[in-house]
């Protein structure tokens, strides 16, 4: 058996659908029923709940061999780090009372420290509780920014012509689709090949600029003249809010594209391991276009 929490996020369902294609028995965890029911047909074992409440967890990661678990939160929570803390605490908890022994955990790059790293230091903290643990394995699968995240941009797009962003358009940094990082969770929770505290990174093909995805983006729906605009920290934060984020989310992602901006999250060694296929082409022809064009 095998846990899953965020079975119906971008990593989750991929990771899910993976381990049933596999044959692997699966227990999923979300918290609406209905938006497992895809999973139960498929045969996997369903857990809806609230993550915040560590009996619940403690009940669906008991008797698995091994669990992924993830932080997640809304973009309206009023104050995200509580909101973190809060979920982060009621894993640990249930990790510790349920007696599992093989943990994958889905962080960041930008893991290693909670300084000048936005909404991804709330993954450093969870790092730390989980490598607090004893007589636990446990994997920290560190990958980069989300090919996905541009999805939300698509709407300035259309509405104002541009791409744009708190990210410095020239600035090179990782970026990764989920499916390439759901693969690299999926091939660890079947091998379990992994002892002790252990950190993965997941980087993506190669490092790019901001500049660069939006030619790429521009290309494949027909846009080649589309263009990156950098905004400055306070005009995107408004717009953040405007759209819906509260405060305190939309200041935790002025703070990871500060770290961005720095050079926070060029961290982690590129190497074989860590480098994986998709390119940001690939993501914005196979993916992006089509949603862009529905």
């Amino acid at each position: 058996m095998i846990t899953i929490l965020g079975a119906t996020g971008n990593i989750g369902s991929k990771v899910t659908e993976a381990l049933l294609a596999k044959g692997e028995k699966v227990r999923v965890i979300a918290r609406s029923a209905d938006k497992l029911q895809t999973f139960a047909t498929k045969g996997a074992e369903v857990f809806a709940g609230d993550a915040h409440d560590s009996a619940f967890l403690t009940k669906a990661f008991t008797g698995a061999k091994a669990v992924l678990v993830m932080i997640s939160t809304g973009f309206a929570v009023p104050d995200v780090s509580k909101e973190q803390n809060a979920i982060g605490e009621s894993i640990i908890a249930a990790i510790a009372s349920s007696g599992v022994k093989y943990v994958v955990n889905i962080s960041s790059v930008g893991g290693h420290t909670e300084e000048k790293t936005g909404i991804v230091a709330g993954l450093a903290r969870q790092e730390q509780r989980l490598n607090a643990l004893e007589g636990v394995n446990v994997l920290h699968l560190r990958p980069s920014y989300f090919f996905e995240n541009l999805l939300g941009n698509i709407g300035m797009i259309k509405g104002m012509g541009i791409n744009g962003g708190a990210i410095d358009g020239s600035v090179s940094f990782p970026l990764v689709a989920t499916k390439d990082i759901a693969d690299v969770a999926t091939q660890k929770l079947l091998a379990l090949d992994f002892s002790g505290k252990s950190v993965l990174p997941i980087l993506g093909p190669k490092d790019y600029s901001m500049a660069e995805v939006t030619k790429a983006l521009g290309s494949a729906i027909g846009k080649a003249d589309l263009n990156y605009v950098t905004f400055p920290f306070d005009q995107a934060r408004g717009g953040m809010v405007q759209m819906g984020m509260s405060e305190s989310v939309a200041d935790a992602f002025i703070g990871l594209s500060e770290g961005i901006n720095t050079g926070v999250f060029n961290y982690e060694t590129r190497t074989t391991v860590s480098t994986t296929p998709t390119t940001i082409e690939e993501f914005a022809t196979s993916l992006f276009a089509p949603i862009y064009n529905s």
